[in-house]
């Protein structure tokens, strides 16, 4: 090995980059869609899986009525609960479930289902029912701390005669 100016004769000082990164750039042009492909796949199934399904009965007087619930259970579903769906199942919902009391409000940023939504305290009591209006900004405040929040089509809660003091079972 010689010594020019301080530089030995085997560096990598000769290689042109350019050319070495090539082959790099054309497979990731080719194989980034797919990996993009299973992301979103993947993010799917992950969105679903955390919004499993259940039913929620309500009851007073004898009187029991069935409702179909996806359950946000996860702090992502639970933020992004209705949010961009275009409908919702004449008999279905969400349901918040946030594992203890709160008096966490609701909005409806991004969602264009006109919505209606009970809170519900630890015992399944309802204890208050509010109507949404479409991408209303405004807070939706519950009457105090709750556990459970369940969203529907706007008015089914009136037309199926549910009203506060109402008790619930929650079959998750």
């Amino acid at each position: 090995m010689t010594v020019r100016a301080g530089v030995h004769e085997n560096t990598w000082g000769h290689i042109d980059y350019v050319e070495a990164v090539k082959p790099l750039a054309h497979f990731l042009r080719k194989v980034t869609p797919y990996i993009l492909a299973v992301m979103l796949i993947g993010s799917t199934i992950f969105f679903a899986i955390s919004c499993k399904g259940s039913t929620v009965a309500f009851s007073n007087d004898g009187n029991v009525v069935s409702l179909d619930v996806m359950i946000a259970n996860l702090p992502a579903t639970a933020q992004k609960g209705l949010m961009d769906r275009k409908e919702l199942a004449s008999n279905s919902g969400m349901l918040f479930d946030f594992g203890k009391e709160t008096d966490t409000a609701f909005w409806m940023k991004d969602t264009s289902i006109p919505l209606s939504i009970a809170f519900i305290d630890s015992s399944g009591k309802v204890l208050a029912i509010k109507d949404m209006k479409p991408f209303d900004l405004s807070p939706v405040t519950p009457p105090g701390t709750y556990r459970y929040a369940i969203e529907v089509n706007r008015g089914w809660f009136s037309q199926n005669n549910i009203k506060p003091g109402f008790t619930t079972t929650i079959d998750i």
